[in-house]
């Protein structure tokens, strides 16, 4: 499919962002009705509580409905892809929207959930990771079986990466709308027709929720969305870089960066206080920036304005590694040299952040 040719494939596509805005919307009309079901109450102790007030929880709904329109009312190419998709993403979003309602599901089964999910991407997508783009591991990689156990493990940590991310507002929106920018970007130089329109239909579907989210946290994204995020936009970016040799897997995980970083880091800092890994704890980069600034006078102890700009600050942090992602997206020597001084440099950062408590 050439590129020049695909403005024909966009009519309807400005809807999917006007139907999540309106169910985002809706939502928080209706929040008289089901506030006491899909918001947590001020007097609920949550050790990563930022925000101030009850508020729905359950905008993952809004991306479904803006990425279903778009399935439904689009007929090309890419249709039976987006359905498979998000069919195969309905188990971990249906968990994770039971726990934003409060029916406290515990970790191992949403967990479970975003496996469920895989599996079913790969049955329906017939399409698992055929390479990583590192010596020697890569020839493993030629046993299906491998390769489809790696892909499961794979995606469900980038699913759960969404959800570790989601702390203040408009951050995991809007590291999920940076996500969906720069793979487009790479698949329209790679003229990749199929992966720039599932891309468009996530980043506007996530749009239409983050107008409502930031700044004024009028909605949240809950564990649903940050889930069904991590799980859609993960296999686009598999399908990007299995029909695309000459894209490098590092380039990929460098648009990755800050939630697989956040995830892989927080995991190691549990382990090695020996805490469970599945225990929340208000030690994540975004809550130390919160309360970094909370504390400044300008804020006048405004919860609500400091949360928001807290998220502004970290913009270029996940900005930075996926511009140098396009940079080098199909030279893997550099694309790796740059996620390890990256990885490091987050790591130094958080140390020195938290010492100036």
């Amino acid at each position: 499919m050439e590129l020049e040719n695909i403005t024909q494939f966009l009519s309807g596509y400005d809807n999917v962002l006007f139907g999540s805005f309106l169910v985002s919307t809706l939502i928080i009309i209706s929040g008289k009705i089901h506030l006491r079901y899909s918001a947590r109450g001020l007097r609920e102790a949550e050790v990563q509580r930022i925000h101030v007030g009850s508020t729905p929880r359950i905008g993952g709904i809004a991306i479904l409905v803006g990425c279903v329109y778009a399935w439904y009312n689009s007929n090309n190419f890419s249709s039976n892809y987006l359905g498979f998709i998000i069919l195969s993403g309905m188990p971990v979003l249906i968990f994770g929207l039971l726990d934003d309602l409060n029916f406290r599901i515990r970790p191992i089964y949403r967990l479970l959930g975003a496996v469920m999910s895989s599996i079913l991407a790969i049955v329906f997508l017939k399409t698992w990771l055929n390479r990583v783009d590192v010596l020697f591991v890569d020839q493993l990689f030629l046993l299906s079986p491998i390769a489809i156990l790696f892909t499961i493990f794979a995606t469900t940590g980038v699913t759960h990466s969404f959800n570790v991310i989601d702390g203040l507002n408009g951050l995991s929106l809007g590291i999920s709308l940076s996500i969906s920018f720069f793979l487009t970007v790479i698949a329209w130089i790679t003229s990749d027709a199929l992966v720039v329109l599932l891309c468009l239909v996530f980043f506007l579907s996530s749009l239409g929720l983050f107008l409502l989210n930031f700044p004024w946290g009028k909605i949240f994204l809950g564990d649903g969305g940050a889930y069904f995020q991590g799980h859609c936009l993960s296999w686009v970016a598999i399908l990007l870089l299995v029909r695309n040799p000459e894209v490098t897997a590092w380039s990929i995980l460098l648009i990755f960066f800050w939630p697989v970083v956040e995830t892989v880091f927080s995991i190691y800092r549990r382990v090695y206080k020996k805490k469970p890994a599945s225990i929340a704890d208000r030690e994540h980069f975004h809550q130390l920036v919160f309360d970094k600034i909370k504390k400044l006078k300008y804020f006048n102890h405004n919860s609500t304005f400091a949360n928001s700009f807290s998220a502004f600050l970290i913009l270029p942090a996940f900005i930075a590694p996926s511009l140098l992602a396009l940079i080098f997206y199909n030279v893997t020597i550099n694309a790796t040299l740059v996620f390890f001084v990256l990885f490091a440099l987050y790591v130094f950062t958080y140390y020195r952040m938290k010492a100036s408590f």
